[in-house]
């Protein structure tokens, strides 16, 4: 499989170190990630190749908005990465054996522990690094004896994931309720 490596200004670099100019022919890449990539690189990425943005019916609305957030500074304290990771699941108790297949974009803190990053806005979050979790196996629920194994994303399963993810950051000023 080729890789793809996506910088951390927002380009793509094949692995032969050519620079890519058609995204859509990198679509099936293995996704490598340049040290330093954080989400403010993926908005990078995004903005240099349009033709991404129309893959995902978030994109447009962020892509808009992105000029008027914060140019750095945008980390919040303990939060040390958000980690792009695929689980497998067999479950098969009650009722009949399925195998359910997810993608999870979650924060790290700065113990490596868990943690859910859905309540901070997009805006909040751009300088926070990006990195590429494992696969999860979790067999019948039990997740004392979870296995995890290295992954890869292609860079269309890394930027669509990332954007279904998105979707559910933060509430819209528009949303808020008010008394």
């Amino acid at each position: 499989m080729n890789a793809v490596e996506l910088l951390a200004d927002g380009g793509l670099r094949m692995e032969n170190g050519e620079n890519v100019s058609d995204a859509l022919a990198a679509l099936g890449a293995r996704v490598l990630l340049e040290q330093g990539y954080t989400l403010r690189s993926f908005f990078l990425l995004l903005h240099q190749h349009p033709v991404l943005a129309r893959l995902n019916g978030f994109y447009p609305e962020y892509l808009e908005r992105y000029p008027s957030w914060p140019s750095q500074e945008c980390e919040p304290a303990g939060l040390a990465a958000l980690v792009l990771a695929r689980t497998v699941e067999l479950i098969g108790h009650p009722g009949p054996p399925k195998l359910e297949i997810y993608t999870t974009f979650r924060g790290r803190d700065t113990t490596g522990a868990d943690m859910e990053v859905k309540s901070y806005p997009v805006q909040t979050i751009l300088d926070v690094p990006v990195v590429l979790g494992p696969l999860t196996h979790i067999v019948f629920g039990d997740r004392v004896d979870e296995l995890a194994f290295e992954t890869v994303f292609n860079l269309f399963e890394f930027q669509d994931s990332i954007g279904w993810q998105l979707g559910f950051h933060g509430t819209p000023t528009e949303c808020a309720l008010r008394r």
